[in-house]
């Protein structure tokens, strides 16, 4: 039942999605989701190239003390990113249309707000569709939202 209710939250939220980006959120800590994450992309051919704390960036770099209650007001307790790509579909796109490299890698971004994790992400799909690479595109996509969505339905 808990997996059905999911499928149909992840199902909604795509499709209510009218906008470039994708968002999806889950009721479970950025830790989890993003080691579900990691381990999906690794079986879907995605190659996660960079990784970053987001967060624990700026607080190193000493932007909590400079901005004061500037810094971070929707008090989000993580914010993460990562560049992931595919190499064939990375190697189609260069091929077809050089300029189009601007929408791959995926960078994707996780956020987390009280145990609620949101994961967010420039939709491919949102480059001009009379480019070459544009099927290309698609296809990053749909292996990027596809694996997205199995990391959740990890145990």
């Amino acid at each position: 039942m808990k997996k059905i209710l999911l499928a149909c939250l992840l199902t909604f939220s795509a499709w209510a999605a009218e906008t470039n980006v994708y968002k999806v959120s889950y009721n479970v800590g950025v830790e989890k989701t993003l080691e579900n994450m990691l381990k999906q992309f690794k079986a879907e051919g995605l190659l996660v190239v960079w990784q970053l704390d987001i967060l624990a960036e700026f607080k190193e770099r000493g932007l909590d003390k400079k901005l004061g209650e500037d810094f971070n007001r929707p008090k989000l307790d993580a914010v993460r990113t990562m560049i992931v790509c595919n190499g064939m579909l990375g190697n189609a796109i260069v091929n077809a249309d050089a300029d189009m490299m601007a929408y791959c890698p995926v960078r994707i971004t996780l956020t987390e707000k009280d145990g609620v994790t949101t994961i967010l992400y420039v939709r491919p799909s949102s480059a001009p569709r009379d480019s070459k690479a544009y099927p290309a595109l698609l296809k990053l996509e749909n292996k990027v939202t596809k694996a997205i969505e199995a990391s959740m339905e990890m145990e």
